[in-house]
């Protein structure tokens, strides 16, 4: 059957069964993106496993419908997937936002096949090729062989521009993501803006390692994976489970991810990628230490750190002073923290005192 008898097929199987796929397409998509969500750089068996069934049934459910010119593309991805199961290939980040991408790839051009009556030959083409170089390149580093290719991706349907409201700049989407973070929770308000001011002069103390902006949106957009944690597991007393330390642990991913996608924000999405790592090489994602660590996201550890401590939790019926969160940071100098970074946190902390007690008000940095 030729692509062209295949997806005359496909269209003529009519509106409730095509549907029928379409829906149980975004059911699986859906599932993809929830366990690549939570894959991490010690991706574990289970995982894997359940990324390559939801890939297998994606396929299986296009060759049901005729659909064989996905079912190569798929199952290209599938090899992919494959090599991870049966550890000829590490995971890695860049590995997730291939797979999201040439899944979601999929599903578009589907739908763009439904609402169009016809299939769109130069994407599948472009979609094919690109998966199946990246099989092929396998001596090739990863940020060369899972390289998204922007220049193929579908265009979307024009829109007319008087129906669409001005878009806030980059920066300004992220403050307004983080606030409606904090905003989930009674204990977050408020964490935000002081983050970023303290964020901004330790940067501006360490003599400026970091770009304002790229910190700025390290610090808007550091939890904004944790949206996604169920509010059972995120405000557990008890210990977690393994499953569900991962689960709490991929909240970098997608920060990371969002980020990367964005463009032009690779330095913050490092940072947030990072801002769980400990000095002495004990953190997650993948256990970097010391100077190994991006000073973005030593940065970024110290603030999120002095202003979870200062912030009233669930687990505490009030929050600890200030004078509490500083000596607690201080007795993880050189364990959890970078040691000569403490130093120019201590002195960013007097000055607020300092200027507290003078009865001046200090204005979030932007």
């Amino acid at each position: 059957m030729t692509h062209d008898d295949s997806e005359l097929s496909f269209l003529e199987l009519g509106p409730e069964l095509i549907q029928e796929f379409l829906a149980s397409c975004e059911d699986t998509c859906d599932a993809i993106d929830h366990t690549l969500a939570a894959l991490g750089p010690d991706a574990g068996s289970g995982q894997i496993h359940r990324l390559f069934r939801d890939l297998h049934s994606f396929k299986g459910n296009c060759r049901m419908v005729f659909l064989d010119a996905y079912v190569d593309v798929l199952h290209a991805l599938e090899e992919i997937v494959e090599d991870m199961r049966d550890e000829r290939l590490d995971y890695h980040p860049l590995i997730g936002e291939f797979l999201g991408y040439g899944v979601h790839a999929v599903h578009d051009q589907i739908q763009t096949l439904v609402q169009q009556g016809h299939l769109d030959h130069e994407a599948l083409h472009g979609l094919r090729l690109w998966i199946e170089q990246a099989n092929q390149n396998r001596a090739a580093r990863i940020e060369q062989r899972f390289a998204l290719p922007h220049a193929t991706a579908t265009a979307p349907a024009p829109v007319a521009l008087a129906t669409i409201p001005d878009l806030p700049s980059d920066l300004d989407l992220m403050l307004s993501l983080g606030q409606r973070l904090d905003g989930l929770s009674i204990y977050r308000r408020g964490r935000l803006e002081l983050m970023m001011e303290l964020a901004h002069l330790l940067n501006t103390a360490l003599g400026g390692p970091c770009h304002d902006d790229q910190l700025m949106a390290a610090v808007s957009l550091h939890d904004i994976g944790m949206a996604f944690v169920p509010h059972g597991i995120f405000n557990k007393e008890a210990e977690l489970s393994r499953d569900e330390q991962r689960l709490m642990q991929s909240h970098v991913e997608v920060g990371y991810q969002l980020l990367r996608r964005m463009g032009n924000w690779d330095e913050a999405a490092i940072m947030v990628l990072h801002h769980h790592e400990r000095y002495d090489g004990k953190g997650y994602p993948q256990k970097l230490q010391a100077t190994d660590i991006p000073v973005g996201s030593r940065i970024l550890a110290l603030v999120d750190t002095y202003s979870s401590i200062t912030s009233e939790r669930a687990d505490r019926y009030s929050r600890k002073s200030l004078f509490s969160a500083i000596a607690e940071i201080n007795a993880h100098r050189g364990s959890q923290f970078d040691p000569h970074m403490i130093d120019s946190f201590n002195d960013v902390i007097r000055q607020q005192i300092a200027r507290q007690h003078a009865g001046e008000t200090a204005t979030p940095a932007r």
